[in-house]
């Protein structure tokens, strides 16, 4: 039997059940967060169990429900990223909160439909949805300029295609990383990058899950559209959810996030 000790190896150091400690250890500390973003996934979703389509439908519109209660989420996310800046100095926390206050912005049109002016020509020429938004902008959508679906390399730039993937990257890939691989936690602390835990930071690839189920395989396919539609303005209201949760996260416990660790680090 080869001597484990005298393996290089990236990971982190330790047997199985000590890292599976450590796991554990984080969820029991974070039990509170954990627990309001897993009922607010179950409460939004089961829409869908408990009320009618047109509800559903009405709840997941434009301008009703769900799409406002997306930006408020993003709204105060900020201002807490924001606090957090101001009590650490530390710069990541300044992009993120003006990532979500521009978030928030994009979700209700800058308030265009509030306060009712035009879309600038230039930009009305290449939105899908001729709004003052830059996240509709042609490119970023998952349709062409004739409203068909975008196959291939194309859909790589879609705007929802790359929020999933930023908030998995940093909320499940980073801190997973950041604990099992040395390499990535020394440059982590080095730079000082907020690490997100990432037992919050599943319920991201969990809301995803559930959205791509209704999809694909719950919702019949003879459906309205509106209907269907709503799931996605849930999972934005969800992940939007998350990502206030994980402010409160920072703001809280900012006197050892802000250090580049990861919390199984910490604790």
């Amino acid at each position: 039997m080869p001597d484990i000790k005298k393996i290089n190896v990236l990971t982190r150091p330790g047997p199985l059940k000590l890292i599976l400690h450590q796991y554990i250890k984080e969820i029991k500390y974070l039990k509170f967060y954990i627990l309001a973003v897993a009922l607010v996934v179950i409460l939004s979703y089961s829409v869908y169990i408990f009320f009618s389509v047109e509800t559903v439908s009405n709840l997941g519109a434009e301008d009703h429900f769900f799409e406002w209660l997306t930006p408020i989420f993003f709204w105060i996310a900020s201002a807490i990223f924001f606090l957090t800046f101001l009590k650490t100095k530390n710069l990541f926390f300044l992009i993120l909160a003006i990532v979500m206050f521009i978030g928030a912005g994009e979700e209700i049109s800058w308030g265009q439909r509030i306060f009712g002016f035009k879309t600038p020509e230039s930009i009305d020429k290449i939105n899908v949805q001729h709004e003052f938004t830059f996240h509709n902008i042609k490119i970023f959508q998952g349709v062409d300029s004739q409203g068909k679906p975008k196959y291939g390399l194309s859909r790589l730039l879609e705007i929802n295609f790359l929020f999933r993937l930023c908030t998995m990257l940093c909320g499940i890939v980073l801190p997973f990383c950041v604990y099992q691989i040395k390499f990535i936690s020394r440059l982590t602390i080095k730079i000082r990058v907020p690490i997100p835990p990432i037992s919050i930071g599943l319920f991201f690839f969990i809301s995803w899950v559930i959205y791509w189920a209704l999809h694909s395989f719950i919702l019949p396919k003879d459906s309205p559209q509106p209907y269907i539609n709503a799931a996605g303005e849930i999972y934005e209201c969800i992940a939007s959810f998350i990502l206030l949760t994980i402010s409160l996260y920072f703001y809280n416990n900012y006197k050892i996030v802000t250090i580049g660790k990861d919390i199984k680090q910490i604790i």
